[in-house]
C-alpha cells in the first residue's frame, strides 16, 4: 500500500504561516521567522506599490526574499461582491505589480476579508491563481481538499493553545499533518503580542520532523506527489515532475522518487 502522507525528506508534519495586507510590521515578523527558521507567505495589496520608485519597490521586495509573496488584490475589496470583470482587473493588476518585485510568478492568494463565493473562485482560476486561503479557521491540522478553499488551522491569537497538541502528536499516524497559522502583522500592537508569537515560534520551530514551508511550497509538492505514476504491483514509480517526491510503502518504508526519474524496487 502506497500513501501520500510524507513530505520533503520523509517528514510527516508541516508548519506554515500566512499574513495579509503588507503592513510595516511584516519586517519585524520576518526577522522572527528567519531567526526560528520558519516560512511565511505574505499576501500583499498593490495599490500603494505602484506609486513607489523602482528602487523603493526593489527594497520592498527584498524584505520578503526568504518567504513567499502572494496576491491579495489591488484594493482589498470583497471578491464575493465585485463584478467579475472588475475582479479580473483586481487580480491581474495585483499579479503584475507583485511579480515585478518578486521576480517569479505570483499565483497564490488569500481572500480579502475572507470574502469568496463560487463565482469568485472561477474568476481566480481564470486569472491563474492556484490556491487561496480563507479566514475560516478549523482548529484542526488539515490539508486542503480544495486549494481554492484552503481553510487555516487558526488565527495567530489562538495558536499558542494548539502548539502542545500539535507537537505532542508528531509521531502519531492518527493525526493530521498541517499546522497553518494566519493573521495580520498590524495586530501585533504591544510587546506582549510580540512575546506571544515568539513563544509560538519557540515551541514549534527547530524540529527535524517538521517541514517548514510556504503556502506555495505545499501546493507545489502535493501537486507533484499526485502526478506520480505507479505500477499496479507498486514496485515501479515514475516522477514526471521537477520536484523530488516521497511516499510511504506498507506503513514502514519511506521512498524518495527523484524528479524526472523512474525507481524500481
Amino acid at each position: 500500500m502506497i500513501q501520500f502522507n510524507v513530505y520533503p525528506d520523509g517528514k510527516k508534519r508541516i508548519v506554515t504561516f500566512s499574513y495579509d495586507d503588507g503592513h510595516k510590521n511584516d519586517q519585524r515578523l520576518i526577522e522572527l521567522f528567519d531567526k526560528y527558521g520558519v516560512k511565511g507567505t505574505f499576501h500583499l495589496n498593490s495599490k500603494s506599490l505602484i506609486t513607489l520608485s523602482e528602487e523603493d519597490q526593489k527594497a520592498f521586495g527584498e524584505r520578503y526574499r526568504n518567504h513567499e509573496i502572494s496576491c491579495h488584490t489591488v484594493s482589498h475589496g470583497w471578491p464575493s461582491k465585485i463584478p467579475s470583470a472588475s475582479l479580473v482587473g483586481e487580480i491581474i493588476e495585483n499579479r503584475k505589480a507583485l511579480e515585478k518585485i518578486a521576480g517569479y510568478p505570483v499565483i497564490g492568494m488569500s481572500y480579502p476579508s475572507g470574502s469568496f463565493n463560487d463565482n469568485a473562485i472561477e474568476v481566480h482560476k481564470a486569472c491563474g491563481i492556484v490556491y487561496s486561503r480563507t479566514t475560516l479557521s478549523t482548529g484542526k491540522f488539515l490539508l486542503p481538499d480544495d486549494f481554492l478553499r484552503w481553510h487555516p488551522t487558526c488565527h495567530h491569537k489562538g495558536a499558542l493553545a494548539l502548539c502542545d497538541s500539535f507537537m505532542n502528536n508528531l509521531d502519531s499516524e492518527w493525526t493530521h499533518p498541517l499546522f497553518y497559522i494566519w493573521g495580520h502583522s498590524h495586530e501585533f500592537r504591544t510587546e506582549e503580542d510580540w512575546r506571544e508569537i515568539e513563544t509560538v515560534l519557540q515551541k514549534i520551530s527547530g524540529n527535524d520532523k517538521i517541514w517548514y514551508a510556504t503556502n506555495l511550497d505545499i501546493y507545489n509538492y502535493m501537486t507533484a506527489q499526485r502526478q506520480l505514476q505507479i505500477s499496479v504491483d507498486e514496485r515501479t514509480f515514475y516522477n514526471p515532475t521537477a520536484i523530488d517526491v516521497w511516499v510511504e510503502r506498507d506503513k514502514k518504508e519511506i521512498l524518495c522518487i527523484p524528479k524526472g526519474q523512474t525507481v524500481t524496487l
